[in-house]
């Protein structure tokens, strides 16, 4: 995998996986539509997504998350997405990063892993050892959501599927 850091090597580079115990195709009819990624990654208070519908390649979005009782816009786009299988997003801001999520299917369910690469120049390189831990966290505590909200059941999802369509 390239790296979007300004020097050509990462600065930040983490990983966290997951097994969630449901079908490939499940995990990623959530994980790879925009419209629930406010279910289950934390601080996301809105994703608006161009055009609308599932991840495929060239899709494009704004991210708008809220941490610290401030707020943050970021703009992704979809370089690389393979069907129920991966998904690799690209954004600039606040500094470059490469996010990755794969899925892949076992007799017990789904491993999902996130993955994200990159870095900045500067105060935020210097940043890079506390943003690794922080990300980290955060991504192992977006794929125990995930988890749990595939794991729930039936009425969790038709609870979601309401509220999801009253947010786009």
């Amino acid at each position: 995998m390239t790296s979007v850091a300004a020097a050509g090597v990462p600065t930040i580079d983490v990983e966290a996986a997951l097994t969630i115990r449901k079908p490939r195709r499940d995990v990623a009819a959530v994980m790879f539509n925009p419209r629930y990624d406010t279910a289950w990654i934390g601080g996301l208070v809105a994703v608006h997504p161009v055009p609308p519908g599932p991840l495929r390649h060239g899709t494009r979005m704004k991210r708008v998350s809220r941490y610290l009782g401030c707020r943050f816009a970021r703009r992704l786009e979809v370089v690389h997405h393979v069907p129920e299988r991966a998904a690799e997003l690209t954004t600039q801001k606040p500094f470059p990063l490469r996010w990755r999520y794969e899925l892949e299917g076992i007799p017990e369910g789904t491993i999902t892993r996130i993955r994200a690469q990159g870095g900045g120049t500067g105060l935020l390189r210097l940043a890079s050892p506390m943003l690794s831990i922080w990300l980290r966290r955060g991504m192992q505590r977006d794929l125990l959501r995930l988890k749990r909200l595939l794991e729930a059941g039936a009425g969790t999802m038709l609870a979601l599927r309401a509220r999801t369509a009253q947010d786009i």
